[in-house]
């Protein structure tokens, strides 16, 4: 990963750009590097829900990444995916037709970062995307692309419980969805061990939920928080490529300093 590579973000279902400006701002400062956002909104999302497909949200994504890459005269573009973006980012990565085209990613960027993404599941419906779970993980298994870095973060704040107060409810629903197990732990939305990429660096970050809100902790809350993930990122993109798989638990002290 070259020190002036540019970041673009690619947001998660339902999700404004202006959500993720914060982030933005954290990461530039945090990375030193300039920090785009896919400018992918709330009614693209609704399209998704009424299609069943990633096909314009991926077009949209191809667009970004060649205009960051023209702006910045760079070969290659860092992706840092929230939520149901790093699914679409693995899917943009890949050499396979999805709903007749490939985009061959892969030849474009160097590292995936993908926060709160749910990497797998066991079922199958329009519900939550786990379709485009399901097709990514089915055609490009774990960290499939060799020349790029993947690595996925999750937090480790709500188990789930549906007789708990709503942010426990709430959460053994999506678990559920997802795992088809409710009673484990995740971000909120994303159950832990469905959170982590098979051969990536995994980093999980106690404390963390997986949305934006003010009153609570999520992965891009303030510069601190954004650079537990991403100086572990930077460090791991300095090692040797052979190194992957690594866990890491991060001390919520980091968060506060």
């Amino acid at each position: 990963m070259m020190t002036n590579t540019p970041i673009l973000i690619v947001g998660g279902f339902a999700g404004e750009p202006k959500l993720y400006q914060p982030l933005q701002t954290y990461l530039a400062d945090v990375s030193g590097r300039p920090v785009f956002i896919t400018p992918i909104n709330r009614l693209d999302w609704a399209w998704v829900t009424l299609t069943d497909s990633y096909a314009d949200l991926l077009r949209k994504l191809d667009r970004t990444v060649n205009h960051v890459l023209t702006a910045t005269n760079s070969s290659r573009v860092t992706l840092v995916a929230h939520s149901a973006g790093g699914v679409l980012a693995r899917i943009f990565l890949g050499d396979q037709p999805y709903r007749g085209r490939a985009y061959y990613g892969h030849r474009r960027v160097d590292m995936l970062i993908m926060l709160g993404t749910p990497q797998r599941t066991e079922r199958e419906g329009r519900i939550g995307g786990l379709n485009q779970i399901r097709w990514v993980e089915q055609h490009y298994p774990g960290a499939y692309w060799s020349e790029v870095q993947y690595v996925s973060v999750i937090g480790r704040s709500i188990f789930g419980n549906p007789n708990g107060p709503p942010p426990e409810r709430g959460a053994y629903q999506s678990y559920r969805l997802i795992s088809g197990e409710g009673a484990q732990w995740g971000d909120g939305v994303t159950p832990l061990h469905h959170g982590l990429l098979p051969g990536s660096l995994q980093i999980i970050i106690p404390g963390l939920r997986h949305d934006s809100r003010p009153d609570r902790l999520w992965y891009g809350s303030s510069p601190a928080t954004v650079a537990v993930w991403w100086q572990a990122a930077a460090a791991y993109a300095a090692t040797s490529t052979d190194v992957i798989g690594y866990n890491q638990t991060v001390s919520p002290v980091k968060l506060a300093r």
